[in-house]
């Protein structure tokens, strides 16, 4: 292939008719088909090259087949939130209103995920008879408000561009964990990533703050492009995630720095190993 061709495969994505209704619903289930595969695929050449991962429990290797699958849509979202924020010029002028091709990819793509994202944390509680509340009220609300913006054709996307760079966290998140169960929470490469995934959700709060000014400032601009319900959960989302979520978060993993413990399976360690150790220092302990 040419890079004429690449070039022109490239802007052809974008250059889609995102006012038609079956585009759209396409590329939503396409987000759902990728990271359904990003799912698989990670659980496979984990299976086949990662000793870790082949001695966890089956509930432990779902969250760190979902770790990963997060990281990567981490990585697009941060991209294209970055450019929404601080670059893209359309955006800027108006953002309440503008909207923007590319947006409308991510946009659609992202709510596949988040429709992934719903199916895989409710199966795994299902199948593991455990829930995470706050993962589970932040992933709807992420479903349902992406949703909204890839119903309504009105909708600005500087808004739904600035959530989705929320997952800047997301990929320091995953390395952080996967490397506290391979028994490296003493590594300086471990607590590195765990000082930047900290500063990240610091960063997250201030996005927060900032996405409320916007919301202020172009007030009436927002509820005429909206539907009514629609930006009454956008509200009542950002509302929970300034209040509650990014500062519950932003504790954990400060916290963690400090005594790195997984305290998504506390309970199920406690119960598994010896008092006084973690996972990762049985598995260290054994690789010794």
């Amino acid at each position: 292939m040419t890079p004429v061709s690449g070039r022109a495969m490239s802007e052809s994505v974008f250059d889609l008719d995102y006012t038609s209704w079956e585009i759209r619903s396409t590329l939503v289930v396409a987000g759902f088909i990728f990271y359904l595969g990003v799912f698989v695929v990670c659980h496979q050449l984990s299976s086949s090259l990662n000793i870790t991962y082949r001695s966890l429990a089956a509930r432990e290797k779902v969250f760190w087949d979902l770790a990963a699958t997060r990281a990567v849509f981490g990585v697009q979202s941060t991209a294209s939130g970055l450019w929404a924020l601080l670059g893209d010029p359309v955006l800027q002028a108006d953002r309440a209103l503008a909207q923007q091709n590319w947006c409308w990819f991510h946009i659609t793509t992202a709510t596949g995920f988040f429709f992934f994202e719903n199916v895989a944390i409710h199966l795994s509680s299902l199948c593991f008879r455990t829930f995470d509340l706050f993962l589970g009220v932040h992933h709807l609300f992420a479903f349902l408000g992406f949703l909204g913006s890839v119903v309504n054709l009105r909708a600005g996307h500087y808004l739904a561009m600035t959530t989705l760079l929320l997952e800047v966290s997301t990929p320091f998140t995953c390395v952080s964990w996967m490397l506290l169960k391979a028994g490296w929470s003493e590594t300086l490469l471990w607590r590195l990533n765990q000082w930047l995934m900290v500063h990240m959700f610091h960063c997250r709060m201030v996005l927060t703050y900032h996405m409320w000014w916007v919301c202020l400032w172009h007030w009436d601009s927002l509820v005429s492009s909206l539907y009514l319900p629609h930006f009454g959960l956008f509200l009542v989302g950002l509302a929970l995630l300034t209040l509650i979520l990014n500062p519950y978060w932003t504790h954990k993993k400060t916290q963690q720095l400090l005594n790195p413990v997984d305290w998504n399976f506390a309970q199920t360690e406690a119960k598994s190993s010896p008092p006084g150790r973690s996972h990762a220092q049985v598995l260290q302990k054994k690789r010794l």
